[in-house]
This record gives C-alpha cells, sequence and structure tokens, in this order.
C-alpha cells in the first residue's frame, strides 16, 4: 500500500466519520463502494499503531474568505478541530489538498 494511497484513505474514512452520515450514505454520496470504505477503515484501523509525528508549521496571515451563495460554486470549510478550520474554494488542486492533509496529519 502506498502512502499516497492509505494518506487519501485515511481523508475519506475521517470526512465520513466527521459527516453525520452513515457508512452507506456516505458511500453513495460519493460514489464509493460500501464494501470499499469498510475494507479500508478496517484496514487502517488495524495498521494505526505507529507513533504520531508532529510538523511544524507556519501561519502566516489570517485570512478570511468571503463566502458566496450556496451551490456547486461554494467554498468548502473543513474543520480538523476546534481550533482549525480551512476554508477550500471550489476549483481547488486536490493533489495539493492531500499534500497539506499529509503533513498535518502525520
Amino acid at each position: 500500500m502506498t502512502k499516497t494511497t492509505e494518506a487519501k484513505w485515511r481523508a475519506v474514512i475521517w470526512a465520513q466519520e466527521k459527516s453525520g452520515l452513515s457508512a452507506l450514505e456516505f458511500a453513495e454520496l460519493h460514489g464509493i463502494m460500501l464494501t470499499t470504505l469498510y475494507w479500508w477503515r478496517s484496514r487502517l484501523r488495524r495498521g494505526s499503531t505507529r507513533s504520531t509525528d508532529l510538523v511544524p508549521v507556519e501561519v502566516v496571515a489570517h485570512q478570511v474568505v468571503a463566502s458566496r451563495a450556496a451551490g456547486p460554486t461554494a467554498p468548502f470549510e473543513l474543520r480538523l478541530d476546534d481550533s482549525m478550520t480551512l476554508q477550500i474554494q471550489s476549483g481547488f488542486d486536490e493533489a495539493e489538498l492531500c499534500r497539506l492533509l499529509r503533513a498535518l496529519r502525520c
């Protein structure tokens, strides 16, 4: 299993758990096979004994992004915990977002 694949599925499992949707609802909404979602959840829980390393992050500036009207161009809001929320504009670079999430989850 590549680290990229593992990071992708960690993000998917995390998003499902935080979404408030059942696994079935989340899988249908995102076009994921339910069995695949369950398999990865099980696989990642079995392999979750590795230690967690911290990655230094520097906050350069705090910028409030103006919210657009709800619809397909509305920004995403990704709440990592009570102290960190990311606002991600539609049309974002998926590879860069995955790279950022990997850095935050290392």
